[in-house]
């Protein structure tokens, strides 16, 4: 995993390895995985907080029988989100995600 504090120069996306999805913000109700993700070019992103403090964990959210919670429910361990309607949630390891350069 690359450090993510020493990234500038470079374009990337965060990917989460044992679903093979990527990282996007996400509105409400929407979804935070995807299969195309977010491009970055500067090292703030959506888990920096995260890396900087040393988190163990990121939760991540999706629409209820969307496309992305179809591809991810037998690997990731989802449950119903009580502050939105129609939304799951679930636990990742911040260690499970990558930093992958885009050339």
């Amino acid at each position: 995993m690359r450090i993510l504090n020493y990234i500038c120069d470079m374009i990337y996306k965060l990917k989460h390895i044992p679903t093979g999805l990527y990282y996007q913000p996400h509105k409400h109700r929407g979804s935070n995985l995807s299969k195309r993700g977010k491009i970055y070019q500067t090292k703030t992103h959506g888990l920096s907080s995260e890396f900087r403090n040393k988190r163990k964990t990121f939760t991540v959210y999706c629409a209820k029988d969307s496309q992305v919670y179809k591809l991810a429910k037998d690997i990731l361990n989802f449950e119903d989100y009580k502050y939105s309607y129609n939304q799951v949630k679930a636990e990742t390891l911040v260690s499970d995600w990558i930093v992958e350069e885009i050339k």
